[in-house]
């Protein structure tokens, strides 16, 4: 394993960790193609500049991590895409499958989607795993304009009846599968990725740390949200998720 010991630990961890690449890689691939689709009609200018901007950015990431696959020694690995039809297998969520039919789909991915992966990144910026450590780090650098980006098409969007209508359909339709994205609590994968110090953080801390990023500035804007937060507690209580529905390896809902 390229800059990473190979212990016993590290061993149990190698297919979770070749998974966990190529969903990263993927799902910054498709957000770069919707985004990329959306940058000419974009429905002010400063969108489209961002759009454009940010859409290079997403493939970019994709392109530095789609080369670790070829650093780690497991057969089989997914071959990196350089088009959509490269493979018939995706590694995202449903929700990019397919070109966004309206704006209010890349505010939602921006919101939902953009985020759940920038908090991986946080999650993996300390790991063991150096060669992808360092390629997310540069990335987070990136992702800090990204968020601030997401906050502000949110609340342009939530600023008239039609678009907080169109963002709260978004939402209900994107956000349950999001919140299935980092997996149950005790997925096998992801602990052996922690425990082998590949991965800062299990699943519910990744979802909480989600929550934490999108929840209150949904809540504000006037969005509602199938979840609460507990004072006492100190976390977001989140209803039951459907996964039944859930592919473990493809990181999705299906249909």
């Amino acid at each position: 394993m390229s800059q990473a010991p190979a212990t016993e630990s590290s061993e149990r961890a190698l297919p979770a960790l070749v998974n966990l690449i190529v969903v990263l890689a993927d799902t910054k691939y498709f957000l770069g193609r919707r985004m990329s689709e959306w940058a000419p009609g974009a429905p002010f200018l400063e969108a489209s500049v961002a759009c454009a901007a940010i859409a290079q950015e997403d493939l970019g990431h994709s392109r530095a991590i789609y080369p670790l696959l070829e650093d780690l020694p497991y057969p089989n690995r997914p071959q990196a895409l350089e088009r959509e039809t490269d493979r018939d297998r995706r590694y995202c969520v449903r929700f990019l499958d397919v070109p966004f039919p309206t704006w209010s789909h890349v505010v939602a991915s921006c919101a939902l989607v953009d985020t759940a992966v920038t908090t991986m990144f946080w999650a993996l910026a300390t790991s063991r795993y150096e060669a992808l450590a360092s390629r997310v780090r540069r990335a987070l650098e990136e992702e800090r304009t990204h968020l601030g980006y997401a906050e502000s098409l949110v609340r342009r969007m939530a600023a008239t009846p039609q678009g907080i209508a169109a963002l709260q359909a978004r939402v209900d339709e994107a956000l349950p599968e999001m919140l299935c994205w980092f997996g149950p609590a005790g997925e096998p994968g992801v602990e052996a990725l922690v425990a082998g110090g590949f991965l800062g953080a299990g699943n519910d801390a990744l979802r909480q740390a989600h929550l934490q990023r999108v929840a209150p500035l949904l809540l504000e804007v006037g969005v509602r949200l199938p979840v609460r937060w507990n004072l006492e507690e100190g976390r977001w209580e989140v209803p039951p998720l459907p996964w039944e529905r859930w592919n473990p390896i493809q990181r999705r809902l299906e249909a």
